[in-house]
């Protein structure tokens, strides 16, 4: 291995379930997901993704759908309310507030050291400080190896299947059926 090698992505993935709640009112929750919290960093250095960030995704367990997700950026005061709680504002509505409710308070605490060593440098999250540039790289595209090269996979079972008998037990495929339905009628 190269001692160049620089990690663009990283992803921690928690090690319990959480609900995810939106603000109703100044007290009052509605319980909006259940899944697994799972933190994105971004280093934002390649082509198609110029700036870092960080991503909040709650996976759907089973499918490992996207249930939701936001950007966590500087205005989203991600905090710890309480021992499993934790709560943050809406990148796109700095407004609304969401919560999430952990099942382990162990798991909420190693989720909120890891979204709080990611965002505690401000070059996480997309922020420059006041009169300092961000120096720009360019970087040359290095040539892709001849698909001679490119070996196949190496006991390769894709093992996930997702059919309409499985409506009742994931989420996403009760809204996808949903809208389908809609688009039929």
């Amino acid at each position: 291995m190269s001692a160049n090698l620089q990690i663009q992505l990283l992803i921690y993935i928690s090690s319990s379930l959480a609900n995810l709640y939106e603000g109703v009112k100044k007290k009052d929750w509605r319980l909006t997901y259940t899944g697994i919290p799972v933190l994105m960093y971004d280093k934002g250095s390649a082509k198609s993704r110029s700036s870092p960030r960080v991503t909040f995704v709650l996976a759907e367990r089973g499918t490992c759908f996207a249930l939701w997700k936001d950007t966590i950026d500087n205005l989203s005061n991600y905090k710890v309310s309480g021992p499993a709680f934790h709560t943050m504002c809406l990148s796109t509505d700095h407004s609304k507030i969401i919560g999430f409710s952990f099942d382990s308070n162990s798991s909420a605490m190693e989720f909120w050291e890891n979204v709080e060593r990611l965002i505690s440098n401000p070059e996480n999250i997309a922020l420059s400080a006041p009169g300092r540039k961000r120096k720009t790289k360019t970087v040359k595209p290095k040539p892709l190896p001849p698909k001679s090269q490119i070996s196949h996979p190496c006991q390769f079972l894709h093992v996930t299947n997702v059919s309409a008998d499985d409506t009742s037990r994931y989420h996403s495929l009760q809204v996808f059926m949903k809208q389908n339905d809609k688009e039929i009628c």
